[in-house]
């Protein structure tokens, strides 16, 4: 969350202090049981920005150092890490096939400043070679594949604040994208293929926004979490494969969200300074689990109620 609005993150961490706390679980409601929090690693630097799976026994994050000096770094299920590539501001992260797609350039000057530094580079997993396959974007924090084959991400600062489109076929030409959101951040595309959610960070009217892929200009439909301002505050969301929603925040809170009726349930708390959130994927990682990065340098697994481990 390097260099977004500090008094709402502030006011969050204050707010939810109480919630949050060592060992806390989410009070539960009818059909809203707990979920157990775990640590998986700790002292990863700060901050973790963001988590994919490479499908091979790894846990990718993003993790961001002074001076916009960074890297990805692998985090196997045993806890330990060690450095993947390094990264200038990494952002996002996204897996598709043998490659993974990283954001770089997500410098809070640079978003500021309208600067066109950023990048997606491409790693490819089986021959370990690094390519630079967009450019010309300006602090690119979320960001996903669509199934075609282009990508979108979302800058969440400065005069280019809003979301981009990266065709395939020109990926040095980004193109405004969707409509414009007052905080975009973090997305997930639909189990359907045709729906994009996005995070929309600090909007205390809506949290997340539907966007559907075939009319993207389209007015999107508006999901506002039921929970208080800001505990609703997200930064990133994944989908389950049950179809619903589920979201990271600084407030340490994970929401889990019916994207039809917007239904909410604080699955977890004490999910301190939560970044982002992925189900388990590879040797390893338990697909039934979520799994969390932190502002705080750690990854944490959230267990559902009933799970055997």
């Amino acid at each position: 969350m390097t260099g977004r609005i500090r008094g709402v993150v502030a006011a969050t961490i204050v707010m939810a202090a109480a919630l949050t706390a060592p060992g806390a679980t989410a009070a539960a409601a009818p059909g809203c049981a707990p979920w157990q929090v775990r640590t998986v690693a700790t002292g990863l630097g700060l901050p973790l920005e963001n988590l994919a799976f490479d499908g091979r026994g790894g846990l990718l994050v993003s993790r961001t150092l002074f001076a916009g000096n960074g890297t990805v770094e692998r985090v196997t299920p045993d806890g330990a890490a060690s450095t993947l590539l390094p990264v200038y501001g990494p952002g996002a992260l996204s897996v598709r096939g043998n490659e993974l797609y990283a954001n770089t350039g997500h410098i809070t000057t640079d978003g500021l400043l309208g600067l066109k530094t950023g990048t997606i580079d491409v790693y490819d997993f089986d021959t370990g070679k690094r390519r630079t396959w967009a450019t010309g974007l300006t602090m690119p924090d979320g960001g996903t594949v669509l199934p075609n084959g282009d990508a979108v991400i979302s800058t969440l600062i400065g005069p280019k604040r809003g979301l981009w489109l990266v065709r395939k076929e020109n990926p040095a030409a980004p193109e405004r994208f969707g409509p414009e959101l007052f905080g975009p951040n973090g997305m997930v595309v639909g189990h359907d293929g045709r729906t994009l959610y996005v995070a929309n960070t600090g909007d205390p009217d809506f949290q997340i926004a539907a966007i559907d892929l075939a009319n993207p200009a389209a007015p999107p439909k508006k999901i506002r979490l039921q929970a208080p301002w800001p505990l609703n505050i997200i930064d990133d969301l994944t989908l389950g494969a049950d179809g619903r929603l589920y979201t990271a925040g600084e407030h340490g809170i994970v929401h889990r969200v019916d994207p039809d009726s917007g239904a909410t349930c604080a699955i977890a708390t004490g999910v301190h300074l939560g970044s982002s959130v992925r189900f388990g994927a590879g040797p390893g990682w338990d697909p039934e689990s979520l799994y969390s990065t932190g502002f705080d340098g750690a990854v944490r697994r959230l267990v559902p109620p009933g799970a055997n481990d």
